[in-house]
């Protein structure tokens, strides 16, 4: 704004209006200079500019407004919060990680269901085969990952419409948990403890796949494995939690406490936890399109492979632990607390591992996940007979097998690089690899296991196990080829384009 437009503005104004408006066309250029949101000094602001000839009172009045209104970039720059770090970074930690407790640790607590289901009097289902049984639990967690990952286009074409779908699906996960303590039949436990539960699951986890990569970026394995340790905090507390309650108030009551909690803490997760873009900001950029081209990186093809043949063995374990160590002739309870256990070294994992692939390249940490859980899988199961052993099983595999999932933002980072928002599907994608090894993992398992069959020898593959635990070692095997494999692939990525650097 030029001085003479000073002039020609204040000059018909009594003396208290020109001081009030002076001070008000002061004021804006005094606050920006304070708040470092400015780089040009209050004197530049008032820089004099002659006035030519015909300058209207009009014109210097858009030339005013324009002096004062800064750019809608320069504004939404201003007022979004720091990434990697401050209160609103690791608030939506926090709430994502009781969130990922709650959906995931429950749905990992399910081998407590199942054994209460196929061996109490008081269950209305203690006729059906292991296999109908385990299905509600397989159901549950392989539609949370599938459907979690389908639903991610939507997410990102209406944003706006997120936090609606959340609070809803909030209303009808928890209705359908009391009505599946009214359940007499199978088919209905899988309807409404599987079925509707894990649709709302998947709703609920896509927008927190979506909004991790906003808000981290340099500390996003240690984040995401911070998160993704919620599912190994669910599962080491609930399964005793559960099981004390199944053996004193029977399924019905549980079912309906357990719905009380979940409204009550992922109602307060779904109110803290928020993304650091708008859904007004994702529109007017259209950055909430993602590069679907760059899922043809032959990178993310073999990690895609590993992913789904790791999970393919890691889900047997989950599952059938429980009934592995009640064939010891432990008490249920011992049981429940091998799983609770295995779950909390999974924890320890998930951070661990993530560390790891802020330290290092994820595919170092996808052969050393593989190399511990192979092991553990081959020599302390293949040969544990007494409960020492077994603790010493999930200790190792828990933490090696049950923390791969770490790898899954900085797989997003590697093939996305600074394209947040679509690193932000990775983990959705592998995410469904995983639900559908989950149901394919656990038949396949079920048709390996014998109670009645003979030991691999005296003293290994014992309880009719030991072809599922030679199932289970060779596939966490292969998991060390696929690491290798893509170390060698993104080697030769990075090469190709330091190439194309180069010549450009």
């Amino acid at each position: 704004m030029n001085t003479n437009c000073l002039r020609l503005t204040f000059r018909s104004l009594p003396r208290r209006e020109w001081r009030a408006s002076l001070t008000h066309a002061l004021n804006p250029a005094y606050n920006r200079l304070q708040s470092g949101k400015a780089r040009v000094s209050l004197s530049s602001s008032l820089k004099t500019v002659p006035m030519e000839s015909g300058t209207s009172s009009d014109q210097c009045s858009k030339q005013a407004e324009s002096s004062h209104a800064p750019s809608r970039a320069t504004t939404l720059s201003d007022v979004l919060p720091p990434v990697d770090r401050g209160l609103h970074a690791w608030r939506f930690v926090v709430s994502a990680t009781l969130l990922e407790t709650w959906i995931w640790g429950g749905g990992l607590s399910f081998g407590t269901y199942q054994n209460w289901y196929t061996s109490s009097a008081d269950s209305p289902i203690l006729s059906s085969s292991i296999s109908a049984v385990s299905a509600i639990g397989t159901t549950y967690l392989a539609i949370q990952y599938v459907l979690g990952f389908a639903l991610m286009p939507l997410w990102r074409r209406y944003p706006q419409h997120i936090r609606a779908v959340l609070w809803t699906l909030l209303f009808v996960e928890c209705a359908s948990l009391v009505g599946a303590s009214f359940a007499t039949q199978t088919w209905q436990l899988i309807l409404l403890q599987g079925v509707l539960p894990g649709i709302a699951g998947a709703c609920f986890y896509g927008p927190l796949l979506l909004w991790i990569a906003e808000w981290f970026v340099e500390r996003r394995g240690l984040a995401g494995g911070i998160i993704f340790c919620g599912t190994g905090a669910g599962g080491a507390v609930f399964p005793p939690v559960i099981g004390v309650l199944l053996q004193s108030l029977g399924f019905r009551w549980t079912l309906r406490i357990w719905a009380a909690s979940f409204a009550i803490v992922v109602g307060l997760a779904i109110f803290y936890m928020r993304p650091r873009h708008s859904a007004a900001s994702i529109r007017d950029t259209g950055s909430n399109m993602v590069d679907w081209t760059r899922f043809s990186s032959p990178v993310l093809a073999v990690v895609s492979a590993t992913v789904f043949i790791q999970a393919l063995g890691y889900f047997p374990v989950s599952i059938y632990i429980p009934t592995y160590t009640t064939s010891l002739g432990v008490s249920p309870l011992g049981g429940q607390l091998v799983l609770s256990v295995f779950n909390l070294f999974t924890l320890i994992g998930q951070v661990l591992l993530g560390y790891l692939c802020d330290r290092f390249s994820f595919t170092l940490v996808i052969v050393i996940a593989g190399i511990g859980s192979t092991l553990s899988a081959f020599l302390l199961w293949g040969f544990a007979s007494d409960l020492g052993r077994i603790f010493a099983f999930v200790i190792f595999f828990g933490v090696t097998a049950g923390g791969f999932s770490s790898i899954f933002a900085p797989v997003g980072t590697a093939v996305f690089g600074s394209d947040s928002l679509s690193a932000g599907v990775i983990p959705g994608y592998l995410g469904a690899l995983r639900g559908i090894a989950a149901i394919v993992g656990p038949i396949i398992s079920a048709s390996l296991y014998n109670p009645d069959g003979p030991p691999l020898s005296v003293t290994y593959g014992l309880y009719g196990f030991g072809k599922m635990e030679m199932f289970v070692g060779g596939l966490t095997a292969v998991t060390i080829l696929g690491g290798f494999l893509s170390w060698w692939l993104t080697l030769a990525e990075k090469r190709r384009s330091k190439s194309k650097t180069m010549d450009g």
